[in-house]
C-alpha cells in the first residue's frame, strides 16, 4: 500500500539548496522554499487551464537534474493534452550558491484550442504573509504599498503585478520579479486552499482566449532574498500546544442519497443534509424519502432549498409542515443566482418563521465560500450562513489536499466578520468538486482510504467554531459508507467519537501542522479523547503540553503514517 492507505505512493521528491535557500522539486514543481525555518512559498509551478477552467494534466517527457551542493538546475520538457489542448513546454529552474533563483518556461501550443490561463502561478503561504506589507512593483515601475491580507479577500487583493518585495520574516526581506506576462494575486482561501496565488494573465482580459498552433510562449520569474541570519534559527522540536479557546462540538451530518436502504447500517451522525430544487419535478418525492430515512434512522433533516421566486414559499412550506419536528435547520438559496437576493431572502425568512419559529433559517450558496464572500449578505433576516467547500479546486495531488486544511479555519472567520452573531453551517463538505461536467471526475479514488479519514478529522478541528458539518454523501462511491456496505475508515473513527459523546473542541496548535495534527476533544466528565495524525513518512516524538498535562507521544506508523486515538 502507498500513503494513506491509497494504491499510490506520494510523488517522489528532491532536496536542493541554493545559498540560504531549501527547498524540494517534486514531478515539475518547486515545493516548500525556505530560508532557515521560514517558509517563503509554498510552490511555483505551471497551469494549463483550459476555456472551462479545467487543469491539462502534465506528462514529463525528459528531465534532467543538477544537485550541488550549494545551487541545482532543473530541466524538463512537458506536453499537455485535455481534449483540444495540445501544448509542450521546456522549463528550466535553477539557483545559485548567492541564492538567486530563476525559473523559465518556453511553451509551444501543438493544436488550435482556447484557454483561460497558460503560465507560472506562485502560492504564498498564509501563515508567513498574512497581515504582513508588501511592496507590488507596477510594469511602469511605480510602486504601491498593499498587505498581505489577514482575512480573506473577496478580489484580487494586488494588480499590475511585476515585482513584489515583503518580508516574511524579521531582518527577512525578499523579491520576485516576474517577465513575460502580467501577473496579478488572488486570495485562494475563497477555495479553501492555504495560499495566496501569483499568476499571468489577469482576468482582466477577456476569456476565453483562442490560442493558435505554433503560437509560443516565454515567462520567466526570478526570486531572490537578504537576511542577516537571525531568520534561520530552527525549532528544536515538534510540538503541539493547547489553546485557551474550546469550541461547542458541531452537529455532524452527511448527505442523503436514494442508496441508504433498510440493511443500511445507521451511521453515528446527527442529521442526513438534503439538495432541493424546486424547479424540479420530483422534488416533494425527494424530500419524502428522505424525510422517511431520517425517521427510520432516529436523524434530523438539514435542508438547503433553492427557491427561483417568492412563488415557491406556499408550497414549500405546505410541504413541510408534517415535517417539521424532523427539520434541525433550512438553508434558503437561489435557483438563478450565486446566493440569494435581499427581497426572496427578507421574504422567505418572513413566511418560514412564521410557521416554523423553532427553526433556524439560513443565507447561503451551494457554491464555494468565494460566492458569499463576493456577495456578501444584503440582510440581516437569516439565522446563520452556509456555503460548500472541497480541498481540490486547485490541484489534486495528496500533499495538497493536506496543505489546505488550515484555511478553513480561514473561511470561517472570514464569514464571521460579516456576520456577528450569527452561526456558521458549511454543507456538503466534499473531497472533490460536485459541478465537474464530467460526473465521474467528482470521484476520489481516495473517498475510502485512511488519508480521508485523517482529513476530515482534522477538518472538523479547523471547522470547530460552525455550528453544523455535513460530509460526503451517505453510501457509494463519495460516500461515509462503501458501497458494499464495508465499514469505512472514515466510520471506525466517528464511533469512537460517538462513543465518547464529546461537547467541546479544544484548539490546538502545531509547530508542524504539515506533519503531525491533533483533534482534541472533551466529554461532559472533562475526559479527554485525542487524535493524533502524523503526516510524516517516520516516526515522530510529540511533546503535548497544555496547562497541566505534559504526554510524550511515539507515534505507531501504519502504512507509512499514523492516526491515532489517545485518552489523555
Amino acid at each position: 500500500m502507498g500513503y494513506f492507505g491509497t494504491n499510490e505512493d506520494l510523488p517522489a521528491t528532491t532536496a536542493f539548496r541554493a545559498g540560504p535557500w531549501t527547498g524540494v522539486y517534486e514531478a515539475g514543481k518547486l515545493r516548500y522554499l525556505r530560508i532557515g525555518s521560514c517558509e517563503v512559498l509554498r510552490m511555483i509551478y505551471p497551469a494549463i487551464r483550459d476555456q472551462y477552467w479545467r487543469t491539462a494534466p502534465a506528462q514529463i517527457l525528459s528531465e534532467k537534474l543538477q544537485i550541488e551542493a550549494q545551487s541545482f538546475s532543473i530541466e524538463y520538457t512537458a506536453r499537455y493534452q485535455l481534449e483540444a489542448v495540445d501544448f509542450q513546454a521546456h522549463y528550466l529552474f535553477q539557483g545559485d550558491a548567492e541564492g538567486r533563483l530563476s525559473v523559465t518556461m518556453r511553451g509551444e501550443a501543438l493544436s488550435d484550442f482556447q484557454r483561460n490561463r497558460i503560465g507560472l502561478c506562485v502560492l504564498h503561504p498564509i501563515d508567513s504573509c498574512a497581515g504582513k506589507p508588501v511592496s507590488i512593483i507596477h510594469p511602469d515601475g511605480s510602486r504601491e504599498a498593499s498587505t498581505f491580507p489577514t482575512l480573506i479577500s473577496p478580489h484580487q487583493p494586488f494588480i499590475g503585478v511585476q515585482g513584489m518585495e515583503w518580508s516574511p520574516a524579521p531582518r527577512l526581506q525578499v523579491q520576485l520579479h516576474f517577465e513575460g506576462d502580467v501577473f496579478e494575486t488572488e486570495d485562494q482561501r475563497n477555495w479553501t486552499d492555504g495560499s495566496y496565488k501569483t499568476y499571468g494573465t489577469p482576468l482582466s482580459i477577456p476569456i476565453p482566449v483562442q490560442v493558435q498552433k505554433g503560437e509560443r510562449m516565454l515567462q520567466k520569474l526570478i526570486l531572490q532574498a537578504q537576511s542577516n541570519g537571525q531568520a534561520t534559527i530552527e525549532p528544536e522540536q515538534l510540538e503541539i500546544k493547547v489553546l485557551e479557546q474550546t469550541y461547542t462540538f458541531p452537529k455532524l451530518g452527511t448527505d442523503w442519497n436514494p442508496h441508504i436502504t433498510v440493511h443500511t447500517p445507521v451511521l453515528p451522525l446527527d442529521f442526513l443534509n438534503l439538495l432541493l430544487k424546486l424547479d424540479e419535478l420530483n422534488w416533494t418525492e425527494k424530500l419524502s424519502a428522505a424525510a422517511q430515512t431520517a425517521i427510520q434512522r432516529n436523524k434530523k433533516l438539514g435542508l438547503s432549498v433553492a427557491l427561483t421566486s417568492t412563488a415557491d414559499l406556499p408550497p414549500l412550506i405546505q410541504v413541510l409542515e408534517p415535517l417539521a419536528d424532523q427539520i434541525q435547520q433550512l438553508c434558503i438559496l437561489s435557483a438563478t443566482d450565486p446566493v440569494p437576493a435581499a427581497d426572496l431572502m427578507e421574504a422567505a425568512y418572513a413566511a418560514l418563521k412564521a410557521h416554523f419559529p423553532h427553526i433556524p433559517i439560513g443565507f447561503g450558496t451551494d457554491g464555494y465560500f468565494t460566492q458569499l464572500n463576493r456577495n456578501r449578505p444584503p440582510t440581516t433576516a437569516f439565522d446563520f450562513l452556509q456555503f460548500s467547500p472541497n480541498p481540490q479546486v486547485h490541484a489534486f495531488d495528496t500533499r495538497t489536499i493536506i496543505e489546505n486544511l488550515s484555511a478553513q479555519r480561514d473561511v470561517v472567520r472570514t464569514a464571521q466578520s460579516f456576520a456577528p452573531g450569527k452561526a456558521i453551517h458549511v454543507a456538503p463538505i466534499t473531497l472533490r468538486t460536485r459541478s465537474n461536467p464530467n460526473p465521474a471526475d467528482a470521484i476520489d479514488p481516495r473517498q475510502h482510504s485512511l488519508l480521508t479519514a485523517a482529513w476530515t478529522l482534522l477538518s472538523i478541528k479547523y471547522l470547530a467554531p460552525c455550528a453544523a458539518l455535513s460530509y460526503f454523501e451517505a453510501i457509494g462511491e463519495k460516500g461515509m459508507l462503501a458501497a458494499d456496505l464495508e465499514q469505512t475508515l472514515l466510520l471506525q473513527y466517528l464511533q469512537q467519537i460517538a462513543h465518547f459523546k464529546p461537547i467541546k473542541i479544544l484548539d490546538t496548535l502545531s509547530s508542524f501542522p504539515l506533519e503531525v495534527e491533533l483533534l482534541l476533544l472533551e466529554n461532559a466528565q472533562k475526559e479527554h479523547l485525542a487524535a493524533w495524525v502524523n503526516f510524516s513518512m517516520e516516526e515522530q516524538t510529540v511533546e503535548f503540553q497544555d496547562r497541566t498535562i505534559v504526554l510524550t507521544l511515539e507515534s505507531i506508523t501504519l502504512q507509512a503514517m499514523s492516526l491515532t486515538f489517545e485518552d489523555v
